[in-house]
């Protein structure tokens, strides 16, 4: 991923990521019914091989600022995700496994729907 950043009276900076380039990721988009429409709080969990990781979802990042509601999950290397897993917010506690999603993508997963678009 890029990085744009502004500041005050000043100009933006763009943070190119060029090492990036030969790696790869998933990105999720999550979508509440049960749970807060934002599914912020929602724990995500994603196996690739032995790699396995863990993400939760945020709702700000500080005072005055905004981030893409997206996750971005880092693959480095690897060209397959086996599963993901998302742990849905309460009211919800709702789990879901989803086997080998695309990779270098963005998808959104409704809580419940039982499939990623």
């Amino acid at each position: 991923m890029d990085l744009l950043i502004s500041t005050n009276d000043g100009p933006p900076i763009l943070l190119k990521n060029n090492a990036g380039r030969q790696n790869h990721w998933l990105g999720v988009r999550l979508r509440g019914r049960k749970a807060n429409p934002d599914a912020i709080g929602a724990k995500i969990t994603y196996r690739s091989g032995d790699f396995q990781r863990h993400r939760w979802l945020v709702g700000a990042g500080g005072f005055l600022s905004a981030h893409d509601p997206r996750v971005v999950l880092g693959l480095g290397p690897r060209t397959k995700v086996d599963w993901i897993e998302v742990r849905w917010p309460p009211p919800s506690g709702k789990v879901e496994r989803f086997a080998n999603p695309p990779v270098d993508r963005y998808l959104t997963i409704v809580e419940g729907e039982g499939k990623w678009v």
